[in-house]
Parts: C-alpha cells; structure tokens; sequence
C-alpha cells in the first residue's frame, strides 16, 4: 500500500529524525567516544609513541615483572600533561565498557 505523506507529515518526521540525531549525537555514550578519540590524538601528540612501542617489545622479552616495573617506570616518568592525558582516556574507555555491558545485558524491546 502506497502512503503518500503530506508537507506537514514530511516536516514532522523530518524534525523527529533532527531531534532524534541530536540526542544520539550528544549522548553519553557518544560524549564517552569523542573524549576517548580526543585522548589518544593528545597522547599522539604528546608522546614518541613508535619509541614507547619499541622499548616496550624490548622489555616484554625479558618476562612479566620487568614489563610492570617498565610500565610503572614510564607511567612514573612521563610529564603530567600525559598522565593526565591516560587518565582521561582510562575513565572515557571505563564509561564506554559500563556502556557495552549494559547494552549487552539488557533485553531488546519489541514493539508489536
């Protein structure tokens, strides 16, 4: 059956799409994901992130305790701008896991 909308029909539902793209544009989920991606473009540009990668291969040779303590040591010896830098990133990818979990424990909703 073909259902031709009206004008006003068509500027309704166009306004419920625009309403319904802004919430999902602004939510927290979303919120989570832009501060996540801001966060590792800042690390990017804070650190020598091949040289970390590098060193880190190095180290991981030599077993599970030299790689904490190298882990520890450069979490330790890094500038405060970085360290804050992880941290946010550390709590926007906590948010988007809680997110993942939620959405993935809870049942779908059918509509008859």
């Amino acid at each position: 059956m073909s259902h031709n909308m009206s004008i006003i029909e068509k500027n309704v539902m166009a306004g419920v799409r625009m309403v319904y793209l802004g919430r999902t544009l602004v939510s927290r989920t979303a919120l989570e994901a832009y501060v996540a991606v801001l966060s590792l473009w800042g690390i990017g540009r804070l650190v020598w992130v091949s040289e970390v990668f590098h060193n880190f291969v190095t180290v991981e040779k030599l077993g599970l305790a030299a790689t904490g303590k190298y882990v520890l040591y450069a979490l330790g010896h890094t500038q405060i701008g970085v360290q804050l830098t992880l941290l946010v990133l550390g709590a926007a990818l906590l948010g988007l896991a809680v997110d993942a979990v939620r959405s993935a424990t809870t049942p779908t909703r059918r509509f008859a």
